[in-house]
């Protein structure tokens, strides 16, 4: 089913400008600056519009996805933008490596860095880990003029690290020049990145954050080897999970049950 982009993009405003505060849009004008106009919306209420824009559409492909994105960020409305950078991040997997050029403009231009960040952790990091040859590009955005680019690089290696046991020999090479950098954001993203991969790259981590002055807290439990190849992601995934927060409470894995009258085998469930 084809998308109405005009009606759609309208609804959306609609939507957003009815959830928005004129406080919150004065403020964010404010912090934020440039020509990029506020409704003043929240996190949930972009996040709630792009999903039900994307329930609305399940069946948008690549092509279409891409070009609805354009169109929202050509209206230089933060929300609308969130809208699209979120829808993005919901089906990344439609993503390929054609699509690094679009998501570089988007990020040359994203101005909120809540954006810049959402789309280089969940929308380029997704689109690396599938494509290994895309390192050899976040070299270059770690080498590009625009703080905004060097950032992506970084954050986009979050994915790749806690999926790939063979990922951190790329991530050093990118941030190594990068420690040496006064700007404050950017070395922030460095460490949280290093605390994150160390759940997965334990000693090589607290190695390079040695050699560059960092004390990071030691990974809990047993640390990752780091010789020889991991099949598949496995160790990676595992690793990741046990750095995941605890689940709520009360939820519960789902017993299983013996139907009535069927005997008991005496096997584990």
């Amino acid at each position: 089913m084809s998308m109405n982009f005009a009606r759609e993009q309208s609804l959306l405003r609609q939507r957003l400008q009815a959830a928005g505060s004129p406080a919150a849009a004065a403020r964010l004008q404010q912090e934020v600056g440039g020509d990029t106009t506020f409704l003043g919306a929240d996190g949930d209420a972009v996040r709630a519009a792009a999903a039900d824009l994307a329930a609305a559409h399940p069946q948008m492909g690549r092509a279409q996805m891409t070009a609805f994105v354009r169109k929202l960020w050509d209206s230089r409305i933060h929300e609308l933008r969130a809208v699209g950078i979120e829808l993005l991040a919901s089906r990344a997997e439609l993503l390929e490596p054609a699509d690094l050029g679009f998501l570089e403009q988007l990020l040359r231009d994203a101005g909120a860095d809540v954006l810049a960040a959402r789309l280089a952790g969940d929308v380029l990091g997704p689109l690396v880990a599938r494509n290994k040859k895309l390192w050899r590009d976040l070299r270059r955005l770690a080498n590009a003029s625009h703080l905004a680019l060097r950032l992506a690089a970084v954050r986009a290696c979050r994915l790749p690290l806690l999926h790939d046991a063979a990922a951190f020999e790329r991530f050093e090479e990118l941030s190594t020049p990068l420690f040496a950098e006064a700007d404050a954001a950017l070395q922030a993203a460095i460490d949280e990145l290093l605390a994150a991969a160390a759940s997965v790259h334990g000693d090589a981590v607290q190695a390079l954050a040695a050699r560059h002055g960092r004390k990071l807290p030691a990974p809990r439990g047993a640390k990752a080897k780091e010789s020889g190849p991991v099949k598949g992601t496995a160790k990676a995934a595992a690793a990741a999970d046990r750095a995941s927060p605890p689940k709520k409470a009360g939820s519960r894995a789902r017993a299983v049950v013996p139907a009535p009258g069927r005997r008991q085998t005496g096997k584990k469930t």
